[in-house]
């Protein structure tokens, strides 16, 4: 269905909006929103040594618990450059697994998915978060300012941009 057919529809049959549906999906299965962005560094060596303190952040083979002094718990973390993956009861990735690429997920307790991983073509360290709220969190505003809260914790905490000279993207 095209997208003049499904506006026609929708008035016609529901007396609805496009606006007036998506509000209706909203309610249903709740706001999803996203905070996705990248930093730019030159150097392999900087990359390399910034992924291995998170993933020996609190120790030997011990990743982040926490963003914002506790304020972001971390639920799960899947390790897509060493296999690891918390939510799995062995521990072990399902999915594949590359050792030339560095890719870590974060998965946090208010609903919060973050991504950081390498750019395979260009030297970005990308960032992609995404928070799937409760439907009956109606509150976009508020909603948010916590995905970008959360997101600016991992930055700050985990890649350290100011320390590891990482230059943020232009906008």
């Amino acid at each position: 269905m095209r997208l003049a057919e499904m506006a026609t529809f929708l008035k016609v049959d529901h007396n609805m909006t496009l606006f007036d549906k998506l509000q209706d999906i909203y309610k249903t299965y709740g706001y999803h929103i996203c905070n996705n962005s990248y930093y730019i560094c030159h150097d392999q060596k900087v990359i390399s040594k910034m992924f291995e303190r998170i993933r020996n952040f609190n120790g030997p083979n011990s990743y982040p618990k926490s963003v914002c002094n506790g304020k972001f718990t971390i639920s799960d973390v899947r390790d897509l450059t060493t296999g690891y993956d918390s939510s799995q009861p062995d521990k072990k990735a399902i999915l594949p697994v590359s050792a030339s690429s560095q890719m870590i997920t974060f998965s946090f307790s208010n609903g919060c998915v973050l991504t950081l991983r390498t750019s395979g073509t260009e030297p970005k360290i990308k960032y992609y978060s995404e928070m799937c709220a409760k439907p009956e969190q109606h509150d976009w505003s508020a909603l948010e300012a916590e995905l970008a809260e959360l997101v600016e914790g991992v930055i700050q905490e985990m890649m350290e941009p100011e320390k590891n000279n990482l230059i943020p993207r232009a906008d």
